[in-house]
């Protein structure tokens, strides 16, 4: 037993856990130093930490495992199997809360890091004029990074589960296309750019997976396509990180129509392989411009101001939307949209379902009558 006197002047005594005097007097006296520290106002994170360290060292012969917050997150962002999208949308969140907590924080242990800390940021970008999604998001990032500290044991709880998400509203959802407007965005658009709507309508590609897609992908005899999916192809066990999909009739017809050449390496759509969906000559812009003149205006999200930009329920991944939300509406299971899909958990893939009112008709028809 050790016998001394605390950091609030009260004499305690305290197991050692040590059959040997001598080990047990070596704790002892870490002990009393750092209560001494403590009522002298000494006693900072990187004190104890250092006092705790040497004591587990002399007495267990261990290092205690201590990463700062910023060592720790830097190595978490360059984790292996993140998509070149992912850690586009990552970096920031990371590099801004590394940057709101202040360079004395972010050298702290990773397990100080508060609750309210996380808060205060997700709060920042939200007044920055970010949308709600948007903090949301950021809080959903650092939330998994703080999960895998307290997997390995660098803290004991994760901070970001204290924090709550904000309400993002109605208006900052997408909506499906409806079967007109993919109509008239196939008669305003070029060969390639149909190309792109009709595997975006069809089979639910993102934007730059389908600019991607080469006459490699594609098994016209066997009706598949076979590509890896950017975002998701990370988090695939085992060797095969591919995707394979059943070609709509669409999509055979428009690809029988195309010149295939001798080169399987060859672009499907020459014009648009190889662009990034963002920046001012990029896709999503393009296809913005499209929509324009195809006459499909988007609803719009509120008016933001700062560094926020004004939410369009229409886009180019409303595609997806309206892609999963047609199985739905053709009674598909879920589980077979999801696998089409390729979402990982249901509460995703809801978000990209919207009902329409005969679905639900036929649903409630089923539903036999308890009237006489």
């Amino acid at each position: 037993m050790a016998k001394f006197r605390a950091e609030d002047g009260r004499i305690v005594m305290r197991s050692t856990k040590q059959t040997d005097k001598r080990t047990a007097q070596r704790i002892a006296d870490e002990w009393e130093h750092a209560a001494k520290k403590a009522r002298a106002g000494e006693l900072t994170q990187a004190a104890i930490l250092k006092t705790m360290g040497e004591m587990l060292e002399r007495v267990g012969g261990e290092r205690l495992d201590v990463q700062t917050t910023r060592d720790f997150l830097t190595e978490w962002l360059a984790k292996a199997g993140r998509s070149a999208g992912t850690l586009k949308r990552y970096r920031p969140v990371i590099e801004g809360f590394l940057a709101a907590i202040g360079e004395r924080r972010a050298a702290a242990s990773v397990a100080s890091v508060t609750s309210m800390e996380i808060a205060r940021f997700r709060d920042s970008e939200l007044a920055a004029g970010k949308t709600a999604g948007t903090a949301n998001l950021a809080l959903k990032i650092l939330k998994a990074a703080f999960t895998q500290a307290r997997r390995l044991g660098l803290s004991l709880t994760n901070p970001a589960d204290g924090v709550t998400l904000l309400n993002e509203g109605d208006s900052e959802e997408r909506i499906p296309f409806t079967p007109e407007q993919v109509k008239d965005l196939l008669k305003a658009a070029n060969d390639d750019w149909r190309g792109m709507i009709l595997f975006g309508y069809h089979a639910g590609l993102r934007l730059n997976d389908a600019a991607m897609l080469t006459w490699d992908n594609v098994d016209l005899s066997g009706r598949r396509l076979t590509f890896r999916n950017a975002k998701t192809s990370g988090r695939k066990k085992g060797k095969n990180k591919d995707s394979t999909l059943t070609l709509h009739a669409d999509l055979v017809k428009y690809l029988d129509g195309l010149h295939a050449g001798d080169d399987p390496h060859a672009p499907l759509f020459p014009s648009l392989h190889g662009k990034k969906s963002g920046s001012g000559g990029g896709l999503s812009n393009a296809f913005n411009r499209l929509m324009a003149a195809a006459g499909v205006r988007s609803p719009l999200g509120e008016k933001k101001t700062g560094k926020g930009r004004q939410f369009k329920q229409l886009g180019f991944h409303s595609l997806r939307h309206t892609m999963i939300s047609n199985l739905a509406n053709a009674d598909v299971s879920a589980d077979v949209r999801k696998e089409f899909a390729g979402h990982s958990s249901d509460e995703i893939h809801r978000r990209y379902t919207h009902l329409d009112l005969e679905t639900q008709r036929r649903a409630i028809a089923r539903i036999p009558s308890i009237l006489p």
